[in-house]
């Protein structure tokens, strides 16, 4: 009789240590630009603010509220709240290859999408994930690291990201383009 808990925990240990290693090798379809304009619910500039770890199903997030500075598409509030795959609850701790970082305190560009269970999560992991930096100037620009996790074409082929890097204006311009052209 001893041994049906322990094999319910030896069951559950080994149904956590499969999703760690199938999170582990995550593959990303590589987005364009304009691909992630019209695949978002919303796209806002905002501050990160702190992060906590929930548990949803057998997935942790990390759970971070936004105060949204301004808004390209959606109909965003003043805040909101975005997940990020893997992070920590009690003892449990998942990462996820190609989840960004959302750093409390930093000014971000974030490319969202909020599905159907109503969990608004960054489109692409990282790569709906943009820093924004003044140069000497004062010019505001966009940057984006590139993506770590393996990458994939739409057309099945292993393709390597070299980030991206514009200014604000043509960030502006490229968005509300790629909007008319989808309306």
């Amino acid at each position: 009789m001893a041994l049906a808990p322990a094999f319910g925990v030896f069951r559950q240990i080994a149904q956590i240590a499969l999703l760690a290693v199938a999170l582990s090798g995550a593959t990303l379809q590589q987005l364009s630009f304009d691909d992630m304009v019209n695949q978002s619910t919303a796209i806002v500039r905002a501050t990160i603010g702190s992060g906590s770890g929930r548990q949803h199903g057998a997935l942790v997030y990390t759970h971070h509220r936004l105060t949204v500075l301004e808004s390209w598409k959606g109909a965003a509030g003043a805040s909101l709240d975005v997940v990020v795959p893997g992070g920590q609850v009690g003892r449990l701790q998942q990462s996820v290859a190609g989840a960004p970082v959302l750093t409390p305190g930093s000014e971000l560009v974030l490319f969202l999408w909020t599905s159907r269970s109503g969990l608004t999560h960054v489109i692409g992991l990282s790569q709906g994930v943009f820093q924004l930096e003044r140069n000497t100037g004062g010019t505001l620009t966009l940057n984006r690291a590139p993506v770590t996790a393996t990458l994939v074409a739409p057309n099945g082929r292993l393709v390597h990201d070299d980030g991206m890097t514009m200014p604000m204006s043509e960030f502006r311009t490229r968005v509300s383009s790629a909007l008319a052209r989808s309306r």
